[in-house]
């Protein structure tokens, strides 16, 4: 079982001690709509209906999203809010365990009070868990807290965490012709387990008698040797502030110092420092300070609440013997270590950016000035650069020079004439290439073939279309023991000693040579948007052997270029290696079977059907969105049968290597960035080729989800 199920039934079970045992999509119908719309802030989810059905609605939706990670959260806010929600069921006896403890009882000899505890304490334990030997255990210890409890009651006390006695006495303060008495809570010495059991009550109530006289006798000196030192007149505090601390001061603290009003302490802290906010904790003072650091290249200065931990025992103690406050130092220690951490988070990220911006050749004050302009607004008054706003800058830093990038790119494109374009890439033009094409329908073996040539390569390169395929790549080259590095616009994973990189295409590095370069999907030359960077790889790639693969529909294109360089072209064509088979009739949800591709053209569409397929399967889903880690994680589920539905955008159309056995489209009309059309006829067939993986099935099917759609196919 993978851990992330294993988690779940965790949670599962905790989450139905708050529902009186109930499951949650049972327990969660007594919560009332205030406590379900506080869940809801809680969560950060505002966009819902605030009435109960849909409240109730939406949440059992985000609770069955095993991997969003709302589910964790979702226990937290039960457990926090400490409120059992009872089902009202008369709960049913176990006699079998009642009966066995009955028994024991019998054979231990426990008097009433004994009796009853006992009983408390293995009430809920399971009937074969319960014996004798725990029981006895059990008593034994029931009868030392019981002496405990007489002994407390005897000497007007409590016992301690660590068994020392813990009182009430009152005490006298003189001071300025002022008098009065106040309750301090005090502690003996501690005593061992040994001696509370041992010895009889008697003697253990006249020993820690004689030791309460004493703890009271040296607190009363302690206080009148404090007043005593007291600086007359007082540097920070007035008699009345001394007298009204003295009195205010709680019964029990963990400094050794009077308590002081935070009013005090701050009018005291703000004579050296611009205080925006003070607060008292058990043994520390939080003091918030407006400070700023002056930013790299760049004449900006950030301003940031700077927190200040500053000991309160420490403090209270330079105050009540009149020494100087030594905060100076204090602050130039946090602040130095705060901006510290900052600049060096600070340049992770901008190397971060760098990384995307490299063909912008931009200085380091163009490039600091481009990530300030989007990570100030997200740091508000903070220095934590935070992996979320990492992430988020970094995300905002590549979609904001995107437009620039394609512009540079096509700016070089046309800085020369058709004429002199191939000498755009000298170190390609320098090297004596041999251009391959594999061209066949999906499900040929074409990119298994040159797949092959690459990984005997000593040195190359793997160039596909989509994020989750050239991860696929990188994956299938380390399990063969290649060093392989990963190169997307969203995640790299770099090795130093790399012979082989998988990437996307728009990330080909020009200027360093190998010996093979296999560019996939080849027909996508012909793609309005993105086409440029298929043909740049291919005049390009300074590699010995291109190796392309692709459908048929690209041959015409990729002889004329091959004409245009002047360089040798070898042409394979591949056929499919096992049937596909188009189902006659459209098929009902209830007919979808396991290891089933049902295919969207919309991120809603999908979500949409994964809620409505997750009632009859367990489902996977991909699209452009996710993330890397989460495609690589719904495929690898799907691949090894953890899930039964594969939900996916035409993204699986490009080369993902899964054990399809039917294709379904939900639709047969895609939008295509001008206008709604129907799927042409070599998307129908790049699509339906994922069906029947050969060496993974030994037919192919595809079909719709209803008339309309299956008509086109």
């Amino acid at each position: 079982m993978g851990k992330k199920n294993k988690k779940n039934m965790k949670i599962n079970q905790k989450i139905r001690e708050c529902f009186d045992g109930d499951p949650f999509d049972v327990g969660v119908e007594r919560v009332s709509s205030e406590t379900l719309s506080e869940l809801f802030s809680t969560l950060g989810v505002y966009d819902v209906q605030h009435t109960k059905k849909a409240l109730l609605k939406t949440l059992r939706m985000l609770w069955s999203e095993a991997d969003g990670g709302f589910r964790q959260e979702i226990l937290d806010f039960f457990i926090a809010n400490d409120e059992v929600y009872e089902s009202g069921k008369p709960k049913e006896l176990n006699l079998d365990r009642d009966e066995k403890i009955r028994q024991i009882m019998e054979e231990l000899n426990p008097n009433m009070d004994e009796e009853i505890r006992l009983y408390e304490a293995f009430a809920d334990v399971r009937s074969k868990k319960i014996t004798i030997e725990k029981m006895e255990t059990k008593l034994r210890h029931i009868r030392f807290e019981m002496k405990k409890e007489k002994l407390e009651k005897a000497l007007d006390g409590s016992f301690d965490i660590d068994d020392s006695l813990e009182f009430n006495a009152s005490l006298r303060y003189k001071i300025h012709a002022q008098h009065f008495h106040k309750i301090l809570t005090l502690n003996t010495k501690p005593y061992s387990y040994e001696y509370l059991e041992d010895n009889s009550i008697e003697e253990i109530v006249y020993r820690i008698s004689l030791d309460k006289e004493k703890v009271v006798e040296l607190k009363q000196a302690s206080i009148e040797n404090f007043i005593a030192a007291l600086p007359s007149p007082h540097d920070y505090l007035t008699d009345k502030e001394i007298e009204s601390a003295l009195r205010a001061s709680p019964p029990k603290t963990k400094v050794n110092y009077p308590t002081l009003k935070a009013s005090i302490l701050k009018s005291l802290i703000e004579i050296q420092l611009d205080v925006l906010e003070l607060s008292v904790r058990d043994e520390e003072v939080l003091v918030k300070i407006n400070e700023s650091v002056k930013l790299p290249f760049s004449e900006l200065e950030h301003s940031y609440v700077l927190e200040l931990h500053v000991e309160l025992n420490g403090l209270l103690e330079s105050i009540w013997k009149g020494e100087a406050l030594e905060l100076d130092d204090l602050v130039q220690e946090a602040k130095k270590e705060h901006e510290s951490a900052f600049l060096l988070e600070l340049t992770e990220l901008v190397d971060s950016c760098a990384n995307y911006a490299t063909l912008l050749h931009f200085s380091d004050e163009e490039l600091h000035s481009k990530v300030y302009e989007f990570l100030l607004e997200l740091l508000h008054n903070s220095l934590g650069i935070t992996p979320k706003i990492h992430k988020k800058t970094t995300r905002i830093f590549i979609y904001n020079i995107q437009d620039q990038l394609i512009k540079q790119q096509r700016r070089a494109l046309l800085a020369r004439t058709i004429r002199d374009f191939k000498n755009l890439f000298p170190m390609a033009r320098e090297t004596r290439r041999k251009l391959t094409l594999h061209i066949g329908p999906t499900n040929s073996g074409k990119t298994y073939q040159a797949m092959q040539r690459l990984k005997n390569a000593d040195t190359g390169y793997y160039l596909a279309p989509l994020r989750l395929l050239a991860l696929e790549g990188y994956e299938t080259l380390k399990e063969q023991g290649i060093d392989a590095s990963l190169i997307t616009g969203e995640e790299q994973i770099l090795d130093d000693d790399a012979t082989h990189i998988s990437s996307t295409i728009e990330m080909l590095n020009f200027e360093v040579d190998v010996d093979v370069c296999v560019i996939d999907e080849v027909q996508m030359i012909d793609d309005r948007d993105r086409g440029w960077a298929w043909a740049n790889a291919i005049i390009g790639a300074p590699a010995k052997e291109i190796i392309m693969t692709g459908s048929s529909n690209a041959k015409e294109a990729i002889i004329a270029l091959a004409e245009y360089l002047g360089e040798e072209l070898e042409i394979i064509e591949f056929e499919r290696k096992n049937p596909l088979t188009l189902l006659e009739t459209w098929t009902d949800p209830t007919d979808v079977k396991e290891g089933t591709a049902i295919i969207a053209f919309s991120r809603k569409d999908v979500l949409r059907l994964k809620q409505e397929y997750s009632r009859y399967f367990s489902v996977s889903v991909v699209y452009g969105n996710l993330s890397p880690e989460v495609r690589r994680e719904e495929a690898r589920r799907f691949r090894e049968k953890e899930t039964q539905v594969l939900i996916a955008t035409d993204a699986i159309a490009m080369g993902m290597n899964l054990p399809i056995q039917t294709i379904l489209f939900s639709k047969a009309e895609k939008f295509d960035g001008v206008s709604q059309r129907n799927l042409h006829p070599s998307e129908v067939h790049q699509i339906s080729g994922r069906a029947g993986r050969y060496g993974l099935s030994e037919e192919g099917h595809v079909g719709a989800l209803n008339a309309v759609a299956l008509k086109i196919v």
